[in-house]
């Protein structure tokens, strides 16, 4: 989400919780809020149309329509609590709204820029199933499953840290070398050296 954009979402929802304030008060009357309320959706259409990708894998879409049905749920809680006029619960609800916003769109700027998975699953956690380990991997080699799943959840990793975190020993070292090498002959891994002369192994995008 850019700027300007995240400005005026923000100038919406301090309105909304300044209207808020005041209906407690009795000076704004429902009608009043639910009209910003609908301002506030409009603005949300409009720049999740902005942000939509035109091409997108389904498990980046599924994501995707996750963090907006939380945005829309929200946001409909908001609404009926305005409509009975419980205006107390209705202030923290649109704090809820405003975080759900944020995490949203930060999502969708992430897809929307092609971020790699991993990066994706570490920025937004909260809108990601698990990521299913491919078949390939699972009928080759269990060990390579584990290490699949170290790099899915942090990118890239030097092969002796993933190593120490899988607590390979000398009796499993040539297992673990060799899913080493069958990651990366089937392309789900990458390796470069670094300038210290480490090997690491980076997740590919598939």
């Amino acid at each position: 989400m850019s700027t300007a954009q995240f400005k005026v979402i923000n100038a919406t929802i301090r309105e909304l919780l300044f209207k808020l304030e005041e209906a407690k008060k009795g000076r704004v009357d429902r009608e009043e809020l639910l009209k910003i309320v609908d301002e506030l959706e409009d603005q949300i259409d409009m720049t999740v149309s902005q942000l939509v990708p035109e091409r997108i894998t389904d498990e980046r879409f599924n994501a995707a329509m996750k963090a907006l049905k939380e945005i829309t749920g929200k946001i409909k809680e908001l609404r009926e609590h305005i409509v009975y006029e419980r205006y107390p619960i209705a202030k923290p609800k649109v704090l809820e709204v405003q975080e759900s916003i944020r995490l949203g769109f930060r999502l969708l700027t992430l897809i929307k820029a092609g971020a790699p998975m991993p990066i994706i699953f570490q920025t937004t956690p909260q809108f990601l199933e698990k990521t299913p380990i491919p078949e390939p991997i699972i009928y080759t080699n269990p060990m390579a499953a584990r290490i699949y799943n170290v790099l899915v959840r942090k990118g890239e990793a030097a092969v002796e840290d993933i190593a120490a975190e899988l607590k390979i020993t000398d009796e499993t070292r040539d297992e673990f070398n060799r899913a080493v090498s069958q990651l990366i002959s089937m392309g789900y891994a990458k390796p470069y050296l670094t300038p210290d002369n480490k090997i690491v192994l980076k997740l590919t995008a598939r």
